[in-house]
C-alpha cells in the first residue's frame, strides 16, 4: 500500500492507495472503506517528524496492508529497521532518508493520554501525573449514527477549567473500515502521536485495563509485558522516542470504577458513547456493565436502572456469548448485586445469570491493584504513579496475584453445567 501526505490549512490528510496485493477485506467482519483519512492540528502544529507520520500511518492501515508499506514520507533507518524487526505480514519499503534523524525521547517527562471520557481513561489521568495531555479523537458524523460526543466534549472542557491541558482534536480514521471503527485497537492515540512533538512528549498512555490487558475475564492468562502485541506496539513507539504505558493494565473494571469514584476528576467520566453528559442510553453493553457494576459496589454514581430494563438486544447478545466479553466483571456484578427492593422479573433474570457464572471463582483480587503491571509505566513517572494509585486501590497479595497468573477458564467453560445454564439463559431472554 501505498501512502501520501497532504498539509491542508488546518488539517492534514492522508491518502491510501491500495496495490494489488493489498488486502481489503481482511475479515469477514469489516473489509476497508474510506481511502483517506485525516486529522485537524492545532495552529503552530508544523513539520511533525517523519516516523511519527508513518506510525500514525500504520495504526490504521496495518490490517489492509498486503506485502509492503510505502509511508507518507521518507522515514529514519532506525525506524525502517525498528518496524520490519516486528513486521511479518508486510514490511516498511525502502522509502527510508538516511540522512533523517531519529525522533529522540525528550529529556522531559511529559505524559500524553489517548483519553476516550470514558472511566477507565479517566482512572487512567486520575493517577498520571498533572502535566499529562490528554487527547480526545473526535470523531466527526457522516451519515445516520447512534454515537454523541457531547460528554466526552463537556468532559475536555471540564479538565480545562480545573488545570489540565485537555485537547479535543477531530479525526475521522475510523471511516477507514467499514462497519465504522477502529482498525487497530490503538487507532484512537493517532491524534496523540502527531502531536507528540508540539507538547515534547515522553510517553502516550491508554486507559487499557487488566482484562484487556492480561486477559482476565477471557479463556486464559497472558504474560502481556512479553508478549507478542505489546511487544510489537512498544517496539513502534520506542522508534519514535516514545513509551508505549497503560497505567490501568494492573487495573479491573471493577478497580477504575473504584477510582474513578473516589477521583477529584472523576465527575466527568461517562463510557456511554450515545447519550448525554449524566443520561447515559442504558442500552449498550457498556452501560449494562457500568450500571450493574455500580449498584453491586454501593457507588453514589451507580444507576437506578433495574437488570430487565437495560436487557436491550444488544446485552442479550453479549451476555449469550460463550465466553461473555468481560465474563469476570458480570460474575463480580451479579453475585454483589443487591436484591433489595427488586421485582420477580430481575429476580429471575439474574439467578439465571448467577447459574451461569457461579463456577468462577470468588473475584475479590478485582478490587485491588496487580503490581507487576507498573512495569508498562513509563520509568519518569512510574514511582508517582505507584503512589497515586495506592491511594484508591490496595496491593493484590502474593495468594492473589498466583490467581491472576494462573487464571483460566478453559474447565469452567468446558463444564456441562456452564453449558446448561447458558441454554437455560437463553431459554429466559427468548420469553415474552
Amino acid at each position: 500500500m501505498k501512502t501520501e501526505v497532504f498539509y491542508e490549512e488546518d488539517r492534514m490528510r492522508i491518502a491510501l492507495i491500495p496495490e494489488d496485493d493489498d488486502n481489503l477485506v481482511p475479515s469477514e467482519k469489516y473489509r476497508m472503506f474510506q481511502r483517506e483519512f485525516s486529522v485537524s492540528l492545532p495552529e503552530g502544529v508544523k513539520d511533525i517528524h517523519p516516523d511519527l507520520v508513518a506510525l500514525a500511518t500504520m495504526l490504521v492501515v496495518n490490517p489492509f496492508v498486503g506485502n509492503r508499506l510505502v509511508p507518507p514520507l521518507k522515514v529514519s533507518s532506525r525506524f525502517q529497521i525498528a518496524a520490519n524487526s516486528v513486521l511479518s505480514r508486510y514490511k516498511i519499503s525502502d522509502h527510508v532518508d538516511p540522512l533523517l534523524s531519529p525522533r529522540e525521547q525528550p529529556s522531559t517527562s511529559i505524559p500524553m493520554l489517548a483519553f476516550s471520557g470514558g472511566v477507565d481513561s479517566t482512572a487512567a489521568l486520575s493517577v498520571m501525573p498533572k502535566n499529562t495531555v490528554s487527547i480526545f479523537m473526535d470523531r466527526p458524523l457522516k451519515g445516520k449514527s447512534l454515537y454523541n460526543p457531547q460528554a466526552a466534549h463537556l468532559a475536555v472542557e471540564s479538565l480545562k477549567e480545573i488545570g489540565y491541558v485537555s485537547e479535543s482534536v477531530q479525526c475521522d480514521l475510523e471511516y477507514v473500515r467499514h462497519p465504522v471503527g477502529f482498525p487497530t485497537d490503538l487507532s484512537n492515540g493517532v491524534p496523540a502521536l502527531l502531536l507528540a512533538d508540539y507538547f515534547n512528549a515522553s510517553s502516550i498512555a491508554f486507559g487499557t485495563v487488566l482484562e484487556s490487558a492480561y486477559g482476565i475475564g477471557h479463556e486464559r492468562y497472558r504474560d502481556y509485558p512479553i508478549g507478542a502485541h505489546y511487544t510489537f506496539y512498544s517496539t513502534l513507539f520506542n522508534a519514535v522516542g516514545l513509551h508505549l504505558s497503560l497505567p490501568m493494565a494492573g487495573v479491573s473494571e471493577v478497580g477504575t470504577a473504584m477510582i474513578v469514584e473516589k477521583s477529584p476528576i472523576g465527575f466527568v467520566a461517562q463510557s456511554c458513547i450515545r447519550g448525554t453528559m449524566n443520561n447515559p442510553c442504558l442500552k449498550c453493553w457498556k452501560c449494562f456493565r457500568k450500571a450493574t457494576l455500580g449498584r453491586a459496589l454501593d457507588l453514589d454514581s451507580g444507576s437506578p436502572a433495574t437488570i430487565s430494563s437495560l436487557l436491550s438486544r444488544e446485552v442479550k447478545s453479549k451476555l449469550l456469548a460463550y465466553p461473555i466479553s468481560h465474563e469476570n466483571v458480570v460474575a463480580f456484578s451479579m453475585r454483589r448485586y443487591p436484591r433489595e427492593e427488586i421485582d420477580a422479573d430481575d429476580s429471575r433474570i439474574l439467578d439465571g445469570l448467577l447459574e451461569r457464572v457461579k463456577g468462577i471463582s470468588d473475584l475479590a483480587f478485582l478490587t485491588r491493584w496487580y503490581k507487576p503491571s507498573q512495569i508498562l509505566v513509563h520509568s519518569s513517572w512510574r514511582e508517582d504513579f505507584t503512589h497515586k494509585i495506592l491511594e484508591f486501590l490496595e496491593v493484590m497479595p502474593p495468594k492473589e496475584t498466583s490467581e491472576i497468573e494462573s487464571w483460566s477458564m478453559a474447565s469452567f467453560l468446558a463444564d456441562p453445567s456452564t453449558v446448561s445454564a447458558h441454554d437455560q439463559l437463553e431459554e429466559l431472554f427468548d420469553e415474552p
